[in-house]
């Protein structure tokens, strides 16, 4: 059976042969020992001394930032004094709504024209290609 691994691609792909099995050890959250511990992104600032195994293993989980919605002004696209409207208003919803439509329009309309019959041929090779090495590394025949 093949197993994927890093961000993707098929590269990242491999045998499950070629791997540890994971244990339940393997998932258990580790105990932090030394006596300097660092949180964060790096820098002097974040190195704490490791007095509380339980204070410290909380710095050392992240979280997630938490979302709040704007009180002020909403922006829209890549930036730009056109992008900006005050929260709450018809005319933000409704330029969110055009950008939406506008981008899917733009998209389908540039995948029409690059699709030509030769375009389509060359794809269905390449995907060919690449189930046949994905096969050829899991020992199965195309």
């Amino acid at each position: 059976m093949l197993v994927s691994h890093g961000r993707g691609g098929a590269g990242n792909y491999a045998h499950s042969t070629k791997f540890d099995k994971v244990t339940a050890k393997d998932l258990e959250t580790p105990s932090l020992k030394s006596a300097v511990v660092t949180t964060g992104r790096g820098g002097s600032g974040n190195m704490l001394k490791n007095s509380d195994p339980y204070e410290t293993r909380l710095r050392q989980d992240v979280q997630p930032a938490v979302r709040r919605t704007s009180s002020n002004a909403a922006h829209y696209g890549r930036g730009g004094a056109a992008n900006i409207f005050r929260a709450g208003t018809d005319e933000a919803a409704a330029a969110k709504k055009a950008q939406l439509e506008s981008a899917i329009d733009d998209d389908a309309a540039s995948d029409h024209s690059r699709r030509s019959s030769e375009g389509r041929r060359r794809s269905a090779e390449l995907a060919a290609k690449g189930k046949a090495f994905l096969h050829s590394l899991a020992g199965k025949k195309a």
